[in-house]
């Protein structure tokens, strides 16, 4: 019978799966943080002594009814700085911010099922031996 996957591997594995599915849903939800989440998209995107200012319009390119975001950092002046200058930074510690929002959940759930699976291969594993051990005793004669 083969053994099976030991339990440093599992955690390694459940690690590295987990990861591999938080980074890609955190970075969605920096750089979509100014639909969802100005405030907190402000600290990051943002120079210092400026807010996140954001507006809908129709664009051109807009079918009738659909409309665009469009995201500025403003001073108390009025004065507009654009975003993109900060995007390679915006990530970075976006990523920071919603990748334990995203990762601790999928671990506590990724961990949950494992136990799961464990318990059941373990109370598998026993009632195989129980049948193997039954089936093995020497037959009584008739």
């Amino acid at each position: 019978m083969k053994k099976a996957i030991g339990c440093s591997a599992q955690v390694v594995l459940l690690l590295a799966a987990v990861a591999l599915i938080a980074v890609p849903i955190a970075c969605l939800a920096t750089v979509t943080a100014p639909l969802h989440s100005p405030q907190l998209a402000e600290k990051f995107t943002c120079p210092p002594n400026t807010k996140l200012v954001t507006e809908w319009y129709q664009a051109t390119w807009n079918q009738p009814g659909e409309k665009t975001l469009s995201a500025w950092c403003e001073d108390a002046e009025g004065k507009r700085y654009d975003t993109l200058p900060q995007d390679s930074k915006m990530l970075w510690t976006g990523l920071g911010v919603y990748f334990p929002y995203v990762f601790i959940p999928l671990l506590v759930i990724g961990a949950l099922i494992l136990v799961v699976l464990n318990a059941m291969g373990i109370a598998i594993g026993s009632l195989l031996k129980k049948t193997v051990r039954t089936t093995n005793e020497p037959h009584p004669g008739p």
